[in-house]
Parts: C-alpha cells; sequence; structure tokens
C-alpha cells in the first residue's frame, strides 16, 4: 500500500509517476485527475518510450476549451505510482498547456485497478 500526505488546500494532488516500456522507464509528474477517463501523458514521453504516435490510427474525441480535438490513445506496458503498477494502462497522448505545473494526469484507466483512499481533513491519499 502506498501512501503520501498532501496539502488540500493546493491546486490538486501531485504524484511521480514512473512510466515504462521494454527497457525505457520516464518518470513524471502527475495530478490526479478523478473526473477524466484516462491518463494522460506528453507527446514526447510516448516518442522516448518508442512510442510512435503520429501513426496511432486508434483516437477519441476530447472536448477542451477551444473545442473537440482527436486525441490518440494507446495503452502502455506499466504505469507505477505509490509501489501499484497497472499493466496495459489505457493513456492518452496530449501535451497540457505550457502554464501546467504538471506534466500529465492520472485518470481512472489507472485508478480503477486500486483501492482508492482520499481523505481531505487529514491530508492522506492511499493507493491499494
Amino acid at each position: 500500500m502506498g501512501r503520501i500526505t498532501f496539502n488540500p488546500d493546493d491546486f490538486g494532488i501531485v504524484l511521480f509517476t514512473t512510466i515504462s516500456h521494454g527497457t525505457v522507464k520516464r518518470r513524471l509528474k502527475m495530478v490526479l485527475d478523478t473526473g477524466v477517463t484516462y491518463c494522460m501523458i506528453p507527446w514526447y514521453v510516448a516518442e522516448e518510450l518508442g512510442y510512435k504516435p503520429a501513426l496511432i490510427k486508434e483516437s477519441i474525441a476530447v472536448h477542451t476549451a477551444n473545442g473537440q480535438i482527436h486525441v490518440p490513445i494507446l495503452s502502455v506496458e506499466s504505469i507505477l505510482i505509490l509501489g501499484k503498477h497497472v499493466k496495459n494502462c489505457e493513456v492518452l497522448i496530449q501535451d497540457l498547456p505550457e502554464t501546467s505545473r504538471v506534466d500529465g494526469l492520472i485518470g481512472l484507466s489507472f485508478l480503477k485497478e486500486c483501492n482508492v483512499k482520499i481523505d481531505f481533513q487529514k491530508g492522506v491519499l492511499q493507493l491499494e
């Protein structure tokens, strides 16, 4: 079981994440977002891991502040957060705005594989 403390007054719960494909690993700073279906990683990370986002045929429509866009979706080999490994986790490949304080989003495609406990009053997050 992984556990962290966080400040409930911060903009979100930020977690360090390791995404792996074969022998390549990338560490990302991602924010927990229970309102999104999929995790989201930037294009350059997908490319560094050996994926080719521009050649991915499967995509989904995503609604943004600037309208609807189609975003590639793929299953990454492994995501590790707070000691919890999720294999073959679906992620969207999309860069967040430059003003973001994080590299990506942790969505339900990871969280549904865990028992998640968030205590905002104590500022504690647990993943089992």
